[in-house]
């Protein structure tokens, strides 16, 4: 801007570096505002505005420094490895504001160059204890022991893993451990006491149900708590039980003799109680009642009569004849409907 007035108007000329302007721009209110198109670095520089009218002339300079965010990659993070073969490090991404570093966020519209990892520490390193990893230990509980390798070696540059005596080692750092004590913790076992008196109502074959104590204890029978236990299978507290209640059937008779020796009337039937298995007592029958009832009765005889005759109380009954073209025949009842 060129914050000039005066009367009359003055006539405003606009420079860069001290020659007219050359670069893409616009004029505005009454060209005492300088607007520059398509700002990039090669704008930066001393800027003035003439102002001129028959009192004289004015002339008014600034400067333009154009600064720009931009990834920078010149430092690096620290290398991966002290020694070895497989040490690296990569460029450290950081966002840069006239060469100071300010939050990435602002640089994320710019593209992000590609890190290249950089070996490093590329060299043998020092001879150390190598272990490799304990055994399985050789008892589950009362006391056992487990064991590993312990091995002095090199890691070269190259990646290998070279052999050396233990004293090389010995001079760096005590020898680790190659066995160790494990299951300390006492051997348990799950005991049970007798199952105690059975007890429950008789409704179905395993309804009625029986208890018995469970303790954790110790091979020599020293009572633990029971989380010291909680590896084992658990034995069952609780089963179902035979009471002599349920100790019962259906006792059936035999047949009777059909009623009918041909024909679809005929019928027998037999007794069928509920008794108990070891008095052979009638018992209510609902005791047997979780187990189906034998039926009672049954049809017998159904074969057609070869002589037309039915039998009524032992008697042969002759059958009435057609009459008007249709077969009539008398029907006796021979049993309870």
């Amino acid at each position: 801007g060129c914050a000039v007035d005066g009367h009359p108007t003055p006539n405003i000329t606009w420079l860069y570096l001290g020659k007219p302007l050359s670069l893409q721009h616009h004029l505005l209110a009454a060209g005492q505002i300088l607007q520059i198109i398509n700002v990039s670095d090669a704008h930066h520089g001393e800027f003035s505005c003439i102002a001129q009218n028959e009192a004289g002339s004015l002339t008014q300079k600034t400067s333009l420094a154009i600064q720009e965010y931009r990834w920078s990659v010149d430092k690096l993070m620290d290398c991966s490895a002290s020694c070895g073969h497989k040490g690296v490090q990569l460029p450290l991404l950081r966002c840069l504001l006239d060469r100071a570093e300010v939050n990435l966020s602002h640089c994320k519209e710019k593209p992000r160059p590609a890190l290249q990892p950089i070996a490093c520490n590329r060299r043998d390193c020092p001879s150390r204890w190598m272990v490799t990893s304990w055994s399985p230990c050789t008892q589950s509980c009362g006391g056992g022991i487990q064991m590993r390798r312990v091995t002095c070696q090199r890691l070269t540059a190259k990646g290998s893993s070279v052999p050396v005596s233990n004293e090389v080692c010995a001079q760096v750092s005590k020898r680790p451990v190659d066995t160790q004590n494990c299951s300390r913790q006492p051997c348990v076992e799950w005991v049970v006491s007798s199952w105690g008196q059975c007890n429950g109502p008789c409704v179905g074959p395993r309804l009625a149900v029986q208890n018995r104590q469970i303790f954790c204890q110790t091979k020599d029978g020293t009572s633990v708590s029971s989380d010291q236990c909680r590896t084992l299978t658990r034995p069952l507290s609780t089963q179902n039980c035979w009471t002599d209640v349920c100790g019962v059937h259906w006792r059936v008779g035999l047949w009777t003799v059909c009623t009918a020796t041909c024909g679809n009337y005929g019928f027998q039937s037999r007794r069928v109680d509920c008794v108990h298995i070891h008095t052979n007592k009638p018992v209510l029958e609902h005791h047997c009642s979780w187990r189906p009832r034998p039926a009672n009765w049954q049809r017998c005889n159904i074969t057609p009569c070869e002589n037309g005759t039915l039998l009524k109380g032992g008697e042969a009954v002759p059958q009435v004849g057609k009459k008007e073209g249709r077969a009539i025949s008398q029907k006796y009842s021979t049993g309870p409907c």
